[in-house]
């Protein structure tokens, strides 16, 4: 029961927070405001990640995970509902979605580690591999299909209806996660270490040099951090620029353009899938090297043919080899992590998975809005292939691991 407890709150709370980024995105997108301002509320959204994300870690590490994630989940609630409630005041006053893009950010800044590192909790430690795998599918799963789901919704619906759902999900999420039942762990990793003390909490710097050493001496881990970052630069453009494109250069409406960006969640399930299915092969470091060179390639394909058809089949292939780098990842660094370290290694996971989209969705909008979508496609696009080829040469442990 508490495993089908944990899918069901992770799965429509993961569900709830990617069509609360994609809604917010083409929100925006209506606003006439700052050029790029898509880009920048996106940004703010993962703002937050690489200032607060020790600091959670630590929480996830020391305290109970269930109620650490119910706690910050709450942010995610408050910002949706917010918007539903008050959608007319922010489209007369359009900068005030930057802080609250920034609170939601600090919402996802725990829940999204905070949600994995319960897995250890309420899962059989030998099958936690699989168990991450199964959770990080759901989690790339509800990202691709929540194009085609807010599409589909928006048709007959305003932006308010559209917000006040997603708090009525995340609600929902957070009341079954108070109903989970297990015998916390009392890590304590760092017993042996003079200058700690438990009453508070370290500093960012104290917090960030335990990671650091531990990514120094593990080598295969730190390079899982590098990909992690660059594999991630693609998923900013796709998220802000493509649905643009869609809309304004092929024409489409609403719906029909969520017909178009879902073909992403289809390849990721399927990637997720796959993963699951081969997880048990040896040399998972050399297969997520490999993939990752082939999802760049599928990038270049996503706008020079100018036809819904073909960016539709890209975005899957994309999806493919996505959704295997996403479960591979995480999967790779949950089954290195010390038990007293796993939340924290997962946290600087989370920046690099997630804030890495926001600094390229940003700069990339400020780009398409200069030079076009389809040039700042190919310019991406020659960039991540470039990317890829240097980690599969360079990356020798990861390789051979």
């Amino acid at each position: 029961m508490n495993q089908l407890i944990f899918y069901f709150a992770f799965a429509i709370g993961t569900f709830a927070s990617s069509c609360f980024l994609y809604s917010i995105v083409i929100f925006c997108q209506t606003l006439d405001t700052v050029k790029g301002f898509s880009g920048i509320v996106f940004f703010f959204l993962f703002l937050p990640f690489p200032i607060f994300f020790l600091y959670t870690g630590y929480l996830l590490d020391h305290y109970s995970k269930k109620w650490v994630v119910v706690s910050f989940q709450f942010f995610l609630f408050i910002s949706s509902f917010s918007l539903g409630a008050l959608n007319h005041y922010f489209l007369d006053h359009p900068l005030l979605l930057l802080p609250l893009a920034f609170v939601n950010g600090i919402g996802m800044t725990t829940v999204l580690p905070g949600r994995m590192a319960i897995l250890r909790e309420v899962m059989e430690s030998h099958r936690l591999v699989f168990h991450t795998i199964a959770g990080n599918l759901l989690l790339i799963f509800a990202f691709g299909m929540s194009p085609l789901a807010v599409g589909w919704f928006r048709e007959g619906n305003s932006y308010p209806s559209l917000f006040l759902i997603l708090a009525l999900f995340h609600f929902f999420s957070m009341i079954a996660f108070t109903l989970l039942r297990y015998d916390g762990k009392k890590w304590n990793p760092e017993s042996n270490s003079k200058n700690l003390n438990f009453k508070t909490i370290p500093s960012f710097r104290a917090n960030l040099q335990i990671v650091l050493e531990f990514l120094k001496v593990d080598s295969v881990s730190r390079q899982v951090m590098y990909m992690a970052i660059l594999s991630m630069l693609a998923l900013g453009p796709i998220q802000v620029i493509l649905p643009k494109y869609v809309r304004h250069e092929l024409g489409l409406g609403e719906l029909a353009r969520g017909k178009v960006l879902v073909f992403l969640g289809p390849g990721l399930f399927l990637g997720g899938i796959l993963t699951i299915l081969f997880h048990h092969l040896e040399r998972k470091g050399l297969v997520l090297l490999i993939v990752f060179t082939l999802s760049s390639i599928f990038f270049l394909g996503f706008v020079p043919f100018g036809k819904p058809e073909a960016t539709s089949f890209f975005l899957f292939c994309f999806g493919v080899t996505g959704g295997i780098v996403s479960s591979l990842l995480p999967a790779i660094l949950q089954k290195r992590a010390e038990d007293g370290l796993r939340g924290r290694i997962l946290s600087l996971y989370t920046v690099c998975f997630q804030f890495t989209p926001a600094v390229s969705g940003f700069l990339s909008a400020l780009l398409a809005d200069t030079i076009g979508s389809q040039l700042t496609f190919g310019i991406l696009g020659g960039m991540f292939l470039c990317f890829a080829l240097f980690s599969f040469l360079q990356y020798r442990e990861l390789r051979q691991s």
